[in-house]
């Protein structure tokens, strides 16, 4: 028997609504939520909240920080709506702007979401030196280790870094001193740090309420790399995050 939604209109299913509203509400949500915060927020009870949160982990709609226990949104909302489109093709706005910096810069430039403690790899255009670093579509990376990672993390507060410090070897001043210096400078740096041989350097993608909504990172092999080269990519990857953030303006990645 089909169940009637609270305000009586027929042809609703209850659990089905209160479904989408958690996932609207974490959506919307500046941070990670924990379940009372849901429940406070849309009037469900801690029961009903938790199933509904347990199914919607299990079909990847919702993800779970392993050390906070809070929720976010899981990488089955982007990766469902993607279905059998190729990501190239989903965004082909964003694509030219990725192919100009590979042609300014003459290496591999890559534009990443986030899922929970690592970034994963969408798009983007690969340098057409010989010796390059290679584009992999669908590979994660760390937050902490990484220049796209660390793009992610570079305006929260100390206190919110704290619940990465298990997944990297840094201490919270170390990491907090290098994300300071990343905010001075507009851009996150890796140097061999997660790969050996490999210099990175990465910019977040910033909406209009402030969020990091994806990054865009550009990475070479560091033989190829000196501070006039850092600088050179550093200002086409800025210029390529401000032009995309007006291009998505308004959506949620």
């Amino acid at each position: 028997m089909t169940n009637k939604a609270d305000n009586g209109s027929s042809g609703l299913i209850k659990s089905v609504q209160k479904s989408l509203k958690i996932l609207k509400y974490i959506i919307d949500a500046d941070d990670e939520v924990n379940l009372s915060d849901i429940e406070k927020a849309l009037g469900y009870n801690v029961s009903t909240v938790h199933h509904l949160l347990k199914t919607l982990m299990e079909e990847g709609f919702v993800s779970q920080n392993k050390i906070t226990r809070k929720y976010d949104i899981g990488p089955e909302i982007f990766f469902a709506w993607l279905g059998g489109r190729k990501p190239e093709n989903y965004f082909s706005r964003v694509t030219p702007i990725l192919e100009e910096c590979v042609q300014e810069t003459g290496e591999t430039t890559n534009l990443f979401i986030r899922d929970d403690n690592e970034a994963v790899c969408i798009t983007g255009c690969e340098s057409k030196y010989t010796l390059r670093a290679f584009l992999k579509i669908g590979r994660k990376i760390p937050l902490t280790s990484t220049a796209a990672g660390k793009a992610f993390l570079v305006n929260l507060k100390p206190e919110d870094l704290k619940k990465y410090l298990p997944n990297t070897s840094k201490d919270l001043e170390r990491l907090s001193k290098e994300l300071e210096d990343s905010r001075v400078r507009g851009y996150t740096l890796e140097i061999e740090e997660f790969e050996d041989m490999i210099t990175a350097i990465g910019v977040p993608v910033i909406d209009h309420n402030g969020r990091v909504i994806c990054a865009l990172s550009t990475i070479a092999p560091s033989v190829r790399i000196d501070k006039e080269k850092i600088d050179l990519i550093s200002k086409a990857l800025i210029n390529a995050s401000n032009r995309i953030t007006e291009i998505m303006e308004g959506v949620f990645y």
